[in-house]
């Protein structure tokens, strides 16, 4: 199950409900929460209307409680995993996730809490992606890819109440920088 937003273009100011938000242009946000199975071809189950300066997260965690109504009411008992982008990253949503027994897999920030969490990796915990493009290295015994990854603990929303606090795989994933020159002091 994938939810995200979009704003869609509106022309003229007696548009109901259009305004001006992160694109800098007048529109209509919408919501949508669509299901893609292998056993069908995707599939909206929930999309709703807002004011065109809402923010991509409003309103994300009762919409994907509808939606997950909807998948139960429609007989799917299969394990439900909610992907989404950083803007879902909430309580709230978490909350709706775990109540309907789903899986979750969001994006965040890299914020305070998470650059500390990052900064505990050790070097030898990355392995890297596996990518179409990546190459073998006999010598080496590796691939060679420009991208890294692992996992780590890590607690959210601690400054919620404790029943609002989750733990959770932090999967993290590292892009080699192609201009050493752009590369911040600690982070090569």
């Amino acid at each position: 199950m994938d939810i995200g937003s979009k704003v869609k273009q509106a022309y003229g100011p007696a548009k109901q409900g259009a305004s001006f938000g992160y694109t800098k242009q007048r529109g209509l946000h919408f919501q949508i929460v669509t299901v893609k199975a292998s056993t069908c071809a995707p599939l909206i189950v929930a999309t709703r209307r807002r004011k065109g300066s809402d923010n991509s997260g409003k309103g994300a965690a009762s919409l994907l409680r509808e939606a997950l109504k909807t998948l139960r009411a429609m007989g799917v008992t299969a394990q439900i995993i909610v992907r989404a982008n950083s803007a879902y990253f909430s309580h709230k949503v978490v909350e709706n996730c775990r109540k309907a027994g789903a899986r979750f897999s969001l994006a965040v920030t890299v914020g305070k809490k998470i650059g500390e969490a990052i900064a505990t990796i050790p070097e030898d915990a990355w392995a890297p992606i596996r990518y179409a493009a990546a190459v073998w290295d006999a010598d080496e015994e590796r691939w060679i890819s420009d991208a890294d990854l692992t996992e780590v603990p890590f607690t959210a929303f601690t400054s919620k109440k404790r029943a609002f606090h989750t733990t959770a795989r932090l999967i993290v994933r590292r892009l080699k920088r192609l201009n050493p020159k752009s590369v911040p002091e600690g982070q090569a």
